[in-house]
């Protein structure tokens, strides 16, 4: 008997032993679905190896030409670098005025999905893109089908915009544009930094009504800082997006706040961000409340994790420095 309980013991070892070998690899992936780092991608030309952080590989023969986007990311990448005849479908959180930067552009006969996988193996991609909060059940089935996949998965920093550009444009064919896109992004930048480089900083509150702000290592704080801020919740809260209670806000006394103004929202003044904020009595000692500086940037702009997010900076850049010049694009020569 006692033979028999060390047996199932250390068979039950082995078992423990053997499931943390497969937490590593592309078999247990097979059944999570889950990764915390973007796509890799090996080959110059085609054909392609996509390395999902799963560990599982996919072979792209050829550029694809039946792409589901899945993330209104890659919906907003896509839309500056790819015949839309290319996809199969998008993400329906394009067509969503509160969401999306490029309402319209897409056509009606492009398919919208929110991620069903049925709908999405009718369509019979040959790439699909997904990001690190896409469903943990939509990615595990895609693995299982063998569709090639990018998974997206930094939203951290411009630095992350520009990578993920370049996977996009390079897994499409179409680095070259790509790479256009990041050159505008980056002049675009350094036109505001030279402009407010020797102003005086001052101290902004990013605050969304739902009782929402943002610590560092995140696009909003990196925003604040290019329009020539300073991020007063840097340290304070805990890095990227967090709850913050009325009074916190309050005491770090903000020069500036800048809230989101919805597409809901921005034709009824008296439910604006602004005038909602304005009439709380507790903010009335607050300087940006005092010297009227309680601005409205349009959500859209504030929250996107795409190209469309210089517009923000931009917007912040001229609320903070009003003096400040606005960049205008160069004509391309031919």
């Amino acid at each position: 008997m006692n033979n028999l309980k060390l047996l199932l013991f250390t068979l039950c070892l082995i078992l423990i032993a053997l499931l943390i070998q497969l937490q590593k690899g592309p078999l247990f992936a097979l059944f999570e679905g889950m990764g915390n780092s973007s796509t890799q991608i090996r080959g110059e030309g085609f054909p392609k190896t996509l390395i999902d952080s799963t560990g599982i590989q996919f072979v792209l023969k050829a550029p694809p030409t039946r792409i589901i986007s899945a993330t209104l990311a890659s919906d907003h990448i896509l839309s500056d670098l790819i015949n839309p005849q290319r996809l199969s479908a998008v993400s329906s959180y394009v067509d969503y005025p509160s969401l999306s930067n490029i309402v319209g552009f897409y056509d009606n006969s492009i398919s919208r999905t929110q991620g069903e996988i049925e709908s999405m193996l009718a369509l019979q991609p040959d790439l699909v893109f997904v990001a690190s909060y896409s469903n943990p059940e939509t990615v595990r089935y895609l693995l299982r089908s063998g569709i090639a996949i990018v998974r997206l998965s930094e939203f951290n920093s411009f630095a992350d915009i520009f990578n993920n550009i370049r996977i996009v444009a390079n897994v499409t064919d179409t680095k070259a544009q790509g790479e256009v896109i990041i050159h505008n992004l980056k002049e675009r930048i350094a036109f505001i930094q030279a402009q407010v480089k020797d102003k005086a900083k001052p101290r902004v509150l990013y605050y969304d009504l739902n009782g929402y702000s943002v610590g560092g290592h995140s696009l909003m704080d990196e925003a604040i800082q290019l329009s020539g801020g300073i991020n007063v919740t840097s340290g304070v809260l805990a890095d990227g997006e967090n709850k913050i209670s009325e009074e916190l806000a309050i005491s770090l006394q903000p020069d500036v706040i800048v809230t989101n103004q919805w597409v809901f929202n921005q034709d009824n003044q008296a439910g604006s961000p602004t005038t909602i904020l304005e009439n709380k009595k507790a903010w009335e000692t607050v300087p940006a409340i005092k010297n009227d500086r309680l601005y409205a940037v349009p959500g859209t702009w504030l929250r996107s994790v795409s190209q469309h997010r210089i517009k923000g900076v931009e917007a912040i850049a001229k609320l903070l420095h009003p003096d400040i010049g606005i960049y205008q694009e160069r004509p391309h020569v031919q």
